[in-house]
């Protein structure tokens, strides 16, 4: 599954369904443990742990993934483009990342300060500063990337099954699929 995310003369591009199923778990997942206002102390410790976690680099990541998709698909749709157009997108889409990159910061801090308590994002500052932690930090990326394979791998092995169940239930009702 696949939503429209951008259009370009008519190109639909595409956000995959993996990127929609982190955020999704990353929400369900992700406790509401804080009501109060947001300190200053609070703030800067959150700050410390987007940059110590390489959180604010994600946008950074998923626009290196983006411009590959944005190239094929304006490489199908427009093969008359110049290759040097073409090559341009990365400068280009990084520019409008880095230029709005403190907007994806404050647009974050709020997620982390009602998810977390101050004590807690104190305990996540340790943690991620910690040989543990640190190893966290750097398998993580790959580890996501593997566990969606995995997981996309095991919901496409269900799918006769699940099928198979649908058929019959739809079958039994009389209606025909």
């Amino acid at each position: 599954m696949n939503l429209c995310f951008f259009n370009f003369k008519g190109m639909c591009m595409r956000l995959p369904a993996t990127w929609i199923l982190v955020a999704t778990l990353w929400g369900l997942f992700a406790p509401v443990a804080s009501a109060d206002e947001l300190s200053a102390e609070k703030r800067t410790d959150i700050e410390q742990l987007l940059v110590l976690t390489g959180a604010l680099t994600l946008g950074q990541q998923m626009a290196h993934s983006m411009t590959e998709q944005m190239s094929q698909a304006i490489k199908a749709a427009r093969p008359d483009i110049p290759q040097s157009l073409i090559d341009a997108l990365p400068h280009e889409i990084d520019a409008v990342i880095a230029a709005n990159l403190d907007s994806f910061k404050d647009a974050t801090i709020p997620l982390y300060h009602r998810y977390y308590s101050g004590p807690e994002i104190k305990e996540l500052l340790r943690f991620y500063a910690s040989d543990l932690g640190k190893k966290t930090i750097a398998v993580m990326p790959q580890m996501m990337q593997e566990s969606l394979a995995v997981g996309r791998a095991w919901g496409e092995s269900l799918a006769p099954q699940i099928q198979a169940r649908l058929r019959a239930r739809f079958q039994k009702a009389g209606v025909s699929i």
